[in-house]
């Protein structure tokens, strides 16, 4: 059982109507841990190559450099590039216990290990403080715990693996619920009715595994020179095609020239600058070099290798 504290609601009249993630319990850390280890080794040889989260050795800024790779080379082909950025609501939330350890089945764990896993998952239950206030109990019917180490493994093995065995024609750099999907032809129309067909089929297979994706954060992109406008579907509903799209944190524009993404990471920059300036006499060096470190280079190195052969006259 867990007591969710602290958490911020637009209307009290909505506390108990919101779903709050359902972080492990403590105690089962080192259990956890060993659990984890074993079930990363025998799934690390299954992954998909096209999996970046929560795998050693990658991160944001390996899927981003892979994804971005692709593009330039089809640009310098000729090719247009279109791009989805799937967006899944609530993904975390909303994995089915039943289906997860089916699978779990299938990829050959012995009864042993879905016992161990189907009582992690199961009959765990959850309530909600809100100063002195109380929800009552209720029992977690889906979704993997957040928090812990093997919830994001075990999303991996949902999700992000089984994802690439769906049936698309088009390429998919995972990291998490972060689903963007690619293609690339010289003919426009072509690649639009590939990318339509693509989308049709991980659409019904995310019904298929209880999944929702969010139509309305689900923007598109196109990259290389054309004069005719394309259209996207999600479902029944007309996806939005703009000049640049964010994803894993990064802005990306159709002329891959960077320069939305690095003015953001500016302007995030330049506010904290001029706090840390009005501060800097009341305070040592070192104590300012520590709030440099910690507020300001993390914007500065986010994904800076992205960054290289940007040509821009932005001045710090």
């Amino acid at each position: 059982m867990y007591n969710c504290e602290g958490v911020i609601v637009d209307e009290p009249s909505n506390l108990f109507n919101e779903y709050f993630a359902t972080p492990a319990c403590s105690v089962c850390k080192l259990l956890e841990k060993v659990m984890y280890d074993q079930l990363y080794d025998a799934f690390k040889s299954k992954f998909s190559l096209d999996m970046s989260g929560f795998l050693r050795g990658h991160s944001c800024c390996t899927a981003l450099l892979k994804i971005v790779d692709d593009w330039r080379l089809a640009l310098d082909s000729k090719k247009i590039t279109g791009t989805i950025a799937i967006d899944l609501s609530k993904a975390f939330d909303s994995i089915c216990h039943n289906l997860l350890l089916a699978k779990l089945r299938a990829y050959g764990l012995n009864c042993d290990a879905i016992a161990f896993f189907q009582s992690n998952l199961t009959d765990r239950q959850q309530r909600v403080k809100f100063h002195s206030i109380f929800s009552e109990w209720r029992p977690v019917k889906c979704g993997v715990p957040q928090g812990s180490l093997l919830g994001p493994l075990l999303f991996n093995i949902f999700l992000v693996n089984d994802l690439n065995f769906a049936g698309q024609i088009s390429s998919l750099r995972l990291y998490a619920d972060d689903t963007p999907t690619y293609a690339s032809n010289r003919d426009i129309i072509t690649l639009e009715t590939s990318l339509n067909l693509d989308l049709d089929i991980l659409v019904t297979w995310f019904s298929q595994n209880y999944l929702i994706v969010n139509s309305i954060k689900t923007p598109g992109m196109i990259l290389g020179s054309h004069a005719y406008v394309s259209e996207f579907f999600i479902g029944d509903s007309q996806g939005e095609l703009s000049n640049s799209l964010k994803t894993l944190g990064v802005t990306i524009d159709n002329k891959l020239t960077n320069s939305e993404h690095i003015s953001n990471v500016l302007k995030k920059v330049y506010a904290k600058i001029g706090a840390l300036r009005q501060l800097k006499r009341l305070m040592p060096h070192s104590m300012s070099l520590s709030l440099y470190n910690a507020y300001l280079l993390p914007h500065l190195e986010y994904c800076s290798p992205l960054l290289i052969g940007s040509q821009l006259n932005f001045k710090l």
